[in-house]
C-alpha cells in the first residue's frame, strides 16, 4: 500500500511552489503574451470578417438598387415606345384617311369635270343633230334668229331632262 511521508509531501509541495513562481516569472508572460497576440489576431480577424460582410451587403444592396433602377428605367423606355409608336400608327391612319378624302374630292371632282363636259359636248352634238334633222324635216334654210332660238329650245329641253 501506498504510504505517505510527511517529509515527501514537504518537498514535493516546496518543489510544486518553486517550479511555479519559476515558470510564472520566466514562461508565464511569455505564454500570456502568444495567448493575447493570438486572441488579438482572431478578434481583427472576426472584425475584418464582419467588415466585409458588411461591405458586402452594402454592395449588394447597391446592386439591387441599380437593379431596380435599371428595370424602371427599362419600363418608362417601354412605355414610352409604346407611346410613341401609338401616335406614329395613328398619324398614319390620319394621314391616309385625309390622303384618301383628298384622291375622293380630287376623283370626284374629275368626274363633275367629265361629265360637264361630256354633257357640254352632248349638247352640240344634240344641237347639231337636231338643225340637221329640223332642217331636213323643213328643207328650207333658216335664218340666224330661228336657228338660235332652235337651238337654245333643245337646251332647255335636255337641261329640264337633266335635271329630271
Amino acid at each position: 500500500m501506498l504510504q505517505l511521508e510527511p517529509g515527501m509531501m514537504i518537498w514535493t509541495w516546496v518543489t510544486f511552489f518553486f517550479l511555479f513562481i519559476v515558470l510564472a516569472k520566466i514562461a508565464w508572460k511569455p505564454l500570456l503574451t502568444i495567448v493575447e497576440k493570438r486572441e488579438k489576431t482572431i478578434s481583427d480577424s472576426l472584425k475584418k470578417a464582419e467588415d466585409a460582410q458588411l461591405q458586402a451587403q452594402k454592395l449588394m444592396e447597391e446592386q439591387q438598387q441599380k437593379l431596380a433602377d435599371a428595370q424602371s428605367d427599362i419600363q418608362k423606355m417601354m412605355k414610352e415606345n409604346k407611346d410613341l409608336a401609338e401616335k406614329m400608327k395613328n398619324d398614319l391612319i390620319e394621314k391616309a384617311k385625309l390622303e384618301s378624302q383628298k384622291l375622293h374630292d380630287r376623283a370626284r371632282a374629275d368626274i363633275e369635270r367629265e361629265t360637264e363636259a361630256a354633257v357640254l359636248e352632248l349638247k352640240k352634238q344634240v344641237a347639231d343633230l337636231a338643225i340637221q334633222a329640223a332642217a331636213r324635216l323643213i328643207q328650207e334654210n333658216l335664218d340666224a334668229k330661228k336657228h338660235h332660238d332652235l337651238i337654245d329650245g333643245y337646251i332647255k329641253e335636255l337641261d329640264d331632262l337633266k335635271k329630271n
